[in-house]
C-alpha cells in the first residue's frame, strides 16, 4: 500500500506584533512592504537606496514638496531638481546637479507644451481605439515620452482637439527626426530655432509653415550626427 501523505500543518497566523504593525502602516507603505518581501536581492538593494533617497527629500521644505507634487507621477523628480536639493547632491556626486537640472528642464518643456496625455485620452481625442494609438506610436506617427514605470505619455501640443487630429505636418517632421530619441524630438518642437527666426517649430507648424520646419528638422538631424 502506498504510504499515506502527511497532512500539512496549518499555516500559523502572523505574530500579533507584526499583524498590529501592518495595520498601523499607511496603505502606500504597506504596498511597498509587500513588494519588497518577495523581491530578488537586486531589487531589495535598490528599494533600500530609494528609501534612503526619500528620507533625504523629506528634509526639504513643506512648501517645496507640496509644489513638487503638483504633477502626478513626477513629484520626486521635481523635488530632486530644486535648488535646495541640488546643494545636497554635490556632496554625493559632483555630476548629479547637472543631471538633475537637465531633468528639470525637460519637465519645464512638458509644462510649456500643455502637459501630457495617457493612451486612453489620446484615443478619446482622436476618436480611435487605444490599440490604434499604440500602432501609430510604433510606426512613428505620434510622439510619446517614457516616464519610467508610468509608461509612455503623449505631449498635448501635438494634437488639434477641434479637428480631432494631430498637428498638420507632424508625422513627416517626426520622420525627419527619427534618428533622435523622443525627448530630443520634444525639445526640437518646443525650442526656439535659428532657422525659423528664433521661433518654435511648433508655432510655425500651427501657422501652416511646414517646409521651413521640415528643413529645420533635417538640420537638427545633421547637428545631432556631427
Amino acid at each position: 500500500m502506498p504510504a499515506k501523505r502527511k497532512a500539512k500543518p496549518p499555516r500559523s497566523a502572523p505574530p500579533a506584533a507584526e499583524s498590529s504593525a501592518a495595520q498601523e502602516r499607511p496603505e502606500f507603505i504597506e504596498r511597498l512592504y509587500r513588494k519588497i518581501q518577495d523581491a530578488p536581492p537586486g531589487k531589495k538593494k535598490w528599494a533600500a537606496e530609494a528609501v534612503e533617497e526619500l528620507s533625504r527629500l523629506m528634509d526639504l521644505s513643506e512648501r517645496l514638496l507640496a509644489d513638487a507634487a503638483s504633477i502626478r507621477g513626477l513629484a520626486i523628480i521635481r523635488a530632486q531638481s530644486s535648488p535646495e536639493y541640488l546643494d545636497t547632491l554635490k556632496g554625493l556626486d559632483p555630476l548629479a546637479p547637472a543631471f538633475a537640472r537637465g531633468v528639470r528642464a525637460r519637465l519645464e518643456l512638458l509644462k510649456e507644451g500643455g502637459g501630457v496625455y495617457t493612451t486612453d485620452k489620446v484615443a478619446e481625442v482622436l476618436g480611435i481605439s487605444p490599440q490604434t494609438v499604440i500602432k501609430r506610436l510604433n510606426t512613428g506617427r505620434l510622439l510619446a515620452l517614457s516616464l519610467g514605470h508610468r509608461g509612455h505619455r503623449y505631449p498635448v501640443w501635438q494634437f488639434d482637439q477641434e479637428r480631432h487630429a494631430v498637428l498638420p505636418g507632424l508625422e513627416t517632421v517626426l520622420s525627419a527626426l527619427s534618428a533622435h530619441d523622443a525627448w530630443m524630438q520634444n525639445v526640437f518642437f518646443l525650442s526656439p530655432n535659428s532657422r525659423l527666426n528664433d521661433r518654435r517649430p511648433l508655432d510655425a507648424l500651427r501657422e501652416g509653415n511646414f517646409e521651413p520646419v521640415l528643413e529645420a528638422a533635417r538640420s537638427f538631424l545633421e547637428q545631432g550626427a556631427a
